[in-house]
């Protein structure tokens, strides 16, 4: 299993906030690429974790660090609102093993590199919580790995993978390599027959796109025009879009922001180009609220059963929108809630499976025995024996088209939204879902 395609809040970090970053959370870093990573134990080290802080006979105490304030905020903030739904929910059924489970203490980076490094011995040796949920373009993992404590959250660092107690939403190990069967496989159903290809002059947008030239080139897909370079502030894609037009291209595979997505469909309606495309960023419902005479028929890949599939056919969406709607209903439709919800799943279930006495080494053993986790039903399943350190075939998305004011699954096999595919490239087929995969089998 991998991660989602983490675009949305790295590049916005880097167009907007303008701060260098070091270490750990680096853009280098967030552009990965490989399929594999250093691993070794599921469980901490020996002596390491064997407490049980924050624990009380009533209730366990998580804690947050997330960017909260400061100009990027709005691609990171929401995690924290899908947790605390989820929390909320569990709870208000009686919590875990006769424990609530409260977000305690919810930290605000701003932003800043070396506030989360200040942060993350905060949450662990002030406040004591039991786990952490991260959802910063400056996550730091060192002190979670040296105290094992179970962490949660948005990669989009590229810096999860590994540890046996960091678990990224979808999959610790973020890779660009799975999705590029998956944009071929849209190519043929579209019929389309030149591709163009533009991102930003960062490693975070261009290492998906520059793996999905190389690869899709190789695999003899025509590749008529390629703009990597743009600026990640203020771009300006209509010189590229007059390019597109001259090339007759006639499919567009983005991996820039919204704010740079909607400035192409811009331009491309502007020139009247008949283009298929495909943005790796852009299907929260805000967007589309906001630009949904810019946005129709653009494809969209989500590693989550989408928000408008059928309910009975897919019971954990209807308990997602549910708990959402009560609960935090302003963010129903955004993609970092979504991962919120996802690791608040993985907490809980965790906790459940380490028993009535909890130790933070025990719920990161019970959690590494888990091979078909899929947060109730809302996601593809993720094999947690394994992806800590690689990424296993078969890949799995869903297709959704923005359609009127809202994200449509579309090449769909029956009601089953999940199309998944091998390595195959030059002829990418689909293939079974995974053993546990929401929803019915293709038949």
């Amino acid at each position: 299993m991998r991660t989602r395609v983490a675009l949305t809040a790295a590049m916005s970090a880097l167009a907007l906030a303008l701060v260098p970053v070091v270490g750990a959370g680096t853009a280098a870093s967030a552009a990965t690429t490989t399929s594999t990573a250093p691993g070794g134990s599921l469980q901490c080290p020996p002596g390491v974790g064997t407490g049980s802080p924050g624990v009380t006979p009533t209730q366990v105490n998580v804690g947050a660090i997330s960017t909260l304030s400061g100009p990027i905020s709005a691609d990171f903030a929401p995690l924290v609102k899908g947790a605390q739904a989820y929390f909320d929910m569990v709870d208000a059924r009686g919590g875990v093993n006769g424990r609530k489970v409260k977000l305690a203490y919810n930290l605000d980076d701003g932003g800043t590199p070396s506030r989360f490094v200040s942060l993350a011995h905060t949450v662990v040796d002030q406040d004591h919580a039991f786990a952490v949920l991260a959802s910063s373009y400056f996550f730091n993992p060192t002190y979670f790995d040296a105290t094992c404590t179970p962490t949660y959250g948005y990669n989009v660092t590229g810096n999860w993978a590994g540890p046996p107690n960091l678990y990224g939403s979808g999959g610790s190990v973020q890779t660009y390599d799975t999705i590029i069967p998956e944009i071929a496989y849209l190519l043929n159903q579209t019929k389309s027959k030149s591709l163009a290809v533009l991102a930003y002059n960062v490693s975070s947008s261009s290492g998906a796109c520059q793996t999905a030239v190389q690869r899709l080139g190789a695999a003899g897909y025509h590749i008529s025009y390629t703009d990597l370079k743009l600026p990640p502030i203020n771009a300006n894609p209509t010189p590229d879009v007059q390019h597109i037009l001259a090339k007759k291209a006639d499919f567009i595979l983005s991996c820039m922001t919204v704010n740079g997505n909607i400035a192409m469909a811009r331009a491309v309606k502007q020139y009247g180009l008949k283009v298929n495309q495909l943005w790796l960023n852009g299907s929260d419902q805000s967007a589309l609220d906001k630009y949904a005479n810019l946005m129709q028929k653009v494809y969209f890949l989500v590693q989550h059963v989408p928000l408008t599939a059928d309910q009975k056919a897919y019971p954990g969406l209807k308990e997602y929108l549910t708990a959402m709607k009560k609960y935090q209903p302003a963010y129903v439709g955004t993609e970092t809630a979504i991962q919120g919800w996802e690791s608040a799943a993985l907490i809980v279930a965790g906790i459940k499976a380490a028993g009535k006495s909890p130790t933070q080494a025990a719920v990161v053993k019970a959690t590494n025995a888990m091979t078909t986790f899929t947060a109730d039903g809302m996601m593809t399943p993720v094999n947690w024996t394994v992806t800590h350190v690689k990424a296993t075939p078969p890949f799995c998305s869903a297709f959704v088209q923005a359609q009127g004011d809202v994200f449509k699954p579309v090449l769909t096999q029956g009601k089953q939204v999940f199309a998944c595919f091998g390595p195959n490239v030059r002829n990418p087929k689909r293939v079974p879902p995974k053993a546990g995969t929401p929803g019915p089998r293709a038949g």
